[in-house]
């Protein structure tokens, strides 16, 4: 018989987490008390997204980890859903430019 998950044993992966959708999906795992990941463009915003998190409410502590991964390429996906229970897709791309068809 499967022993049910509970919050703090189970990890979701939340797409997009500099995002206004993605911050607050996180807050709420987090309060639940769930272990999160969250994927980011340039992990060189993980400081900045911690801190609005943080000033949000949010109690950020190890719980929450950071990947780098972008929507329109492959590298660093396989890495961020390893070992996750649930992907909450959150994350939208932001083309920097709008071509001519």
């Amino acid at each position: 018989m499967a022993t049910p998950e509970t919050p703090s044993s189970t990890t979701v992966l939340v797409t997009g987490g500099s995002g206004f959708i993605g911050s607050h999906v996180i807050l709420q795992l987090l309060a639940a008390g769930y272990i999160v990941r969250t994927t980011i463009r340039s992990l060189g915003r993980e400081t900045e997204v911690r801190k609005t998190l943080k000033d949000a409410g949010g109690d950020v502590d190890d719980r929450l980890s950071f990947y780098a991964a972008d929507l329109t390429k492959d590298e660093g996906w396989p890495e961020a859903v390893a070992s996750c229970t649930y992907v909450l897709h959150v994350a939208s791309p932001f083309p920097l430019e709008v071509g001519n068809p």
